[in-house]
């Protein structure tokens, strides 16, 4: 992946990028196995099945309560530090049990403990990674950039799970775990590779605040809610993201299920994840090509699609050809959707304050996923499943059209950072084979090119907030 050839407005031309790409692109692969091995773990402790739902608890619970905190810690100390401690923790998450299962005693509270460390790590990479991408490429190669880590990770997930299966019948459960554990030493040795190079950056067209990407303004996580509202747009797709995220944990809990009652065997269920994984691949690639100037619009358009196509092909699809062609659609829309909106933040947000958007975003949908899980079965038996499928599908619709109606009106159709270069003004000169302005309409590659001027971040603070941060 790193040896693909540099193209004119490609971000494989910034050797930064590549080098964060390849190390992402295999522990990605790494998540798509331990997705599968921790399922195969936890039914290996606890036979009856409840060890799944506590997993899945531990770690989205543990992701939700240290979010906030994982999103102002990259902007105080730098994004790349953070990143980097955050894949220690998430190796040494996976090793503990991988050796209680080599040693042959594992327990249920080994994986539960080992997933909300995970979680709780991942809360803090997250973040950083989300302000650490604009500091890598050019504002015109973001969506690109995006595209090409969300293929990467929508590889693993399809990959992986048949990976995981493999080496479980080689090496069993601890051998699958070691393995995803060797993807984060990938993945530490390419981040400390990438800060290496950006502190060798030639000063004249390295980032204004830092080496390690991390903000020169102290800004604090109240900042980035007071900032919201002044993103229409941006705020709407969050709130649209909420009951979608509901959706989302609902079709984890209820598909399975549904599946089996109705086409008679959970293999069935395999069949369909397949399609949605292949769905999500496809949509990654697509929306790397996407070129529109409403990004907001089109990311709760896009939304609308994917989460209740699913949810109504699960309520409504006697046939398992159209549940899963339904379902690679609605994959295929939410991989674009997802690459759409957060390049929409990273041209649209300040630079020091991106880390924390991404942590307000993070919090407000992080939560519903846990809420998902909790919820979906109990209220599916209270009022039927086909009746709490089709009625959340109808919660997203409404939401997504009362957002547009409130959205649109304050903000107009077209990206804010489109109109008044908010993106240019937040982006770092990087090294590429990239000549400036070459690949960009009217040449805003080379004027973007270099440091950012005390004036333009000015002017994007008082774009966003009507003042800096206060201190």
């Amino acid at each position: 992946m790193t040896d693909a050839p540099a193209v004119p407005g490609s971000p494989l031309s910034s050797p930064l990028y590549r080098v964060y790409l390849a190390g992402q692109a295999v522990s990605q692969l790494g998540d798509g196995v331990v997705s599968v091995t921790f399922a195969f773990a936890a039914l290996a402790v606890a036979p009856d099945g409840r060890g799944i739902p506590m997993v899945l608890l531990a770690l989205w619970l543990a992701r939700f309560v240290f979010i906030a905190y994982g999103g102002s810690l990259p902007d105080r100390v730098g994004r790349l530090p953070v990143m980097f401690g955050a894949d220690a923790v998430r190796l040494a998450a996976q090793v503990f049990p991988a050796i209680t299962f080599a040693l042959g005693n594992p327990e249920l509270w080994h994986l539960v403990v080992s997933a909300a460390v995970y979680g709780a790590a991942t809360a803090f990479f997250t973040p950083g990674a989300v302000g650490l991408l604009p500091e890598l490429v050019r504002p015109a190669q973001l969506q690109k950039a995006n595209s090409w880590l969300d293929v990467a990770g929508d590889t693993g997930r399809l990959a992986g799970p048949a990976l995981a299966s493999l080496l479980v019948v080689v090496g069993g459960v601890p051998l699958a775990l070691f393995f995803d554990a060797a993807t984060f030493v990938v993945s530490l040795v390419s981040l400390a590779w990438l800060r290496r190079l950006i502190r060798a950056r030639p000063p004249e067209r390295g980032p204004a605040e830092d080496d390690d990407g991390g903000a020169g303004e102290r800004v604090r996580f109240l900042d980035a809610v007071r900032v919201m509202p002044r993103l229409p747009l941006v705020l709407g797709a969050i709130l649209v993201w909420v009951p979608v995220q509901v959706g989302l944990a609902s079709v984890s809990v209820l598909g399975p299920i549904t599946v089996q009652d109705r086409f008679g065997s959970i293999e069935q269920w395999g069949v369909i994840v397949t399609f949605l994984a292949a769905g999500g691949l496809l949509g990654a690639l697509v929306s790397g090509h996407v070129r529109v100037e409403w990004r907001g619009v089109l990311t709760v358009a896009l939304l609308v699609v994917s989460m209740p196509v699913q949810l109504l092909a699960l309520a409504y699809g006697r046939h398992l050809v159209v549940v899963a062609g339904a379902l690679f659609l609605a994959a295929l829309a939410a991989g674009v959707a997802g690459v759409v909106f957060d390049t929409l933040v990273q041209l649209t947000v300040p630079k020091p304050m991106l880390s924390r958007v991404g942590s307000f975003e993070t919090t407000m949908t992080t939560a519903m996923v846990p809420l998902g899980f909790v919820i979906a079965l109990p209220l599916a038996n209270l009022v039927g499943r086909t009746v709490y499928l089709a009625g959340l599908a109808a919660v997203i619709v409404a939401t997504a059209a009362a957002v547009l109606v409130w959205a649109v009106p304050r903000s107009g159709l077209r990206d804010r950072a489109l109109e008044d270069g908010a993106g240019d003004s937040a982006w770092q000169g990087v090294p590429s084979s990239t000549s400036p302005g070459s690949g960009r309409e009217g040449g805003r590659e080379g004027e973007a090119e270099g440091h950012v001027k005390g004036d333009q971040e000015a002017r994007a603070w008082q774009l966003m907030t009507d003042g800096p941060p206060r201190p």
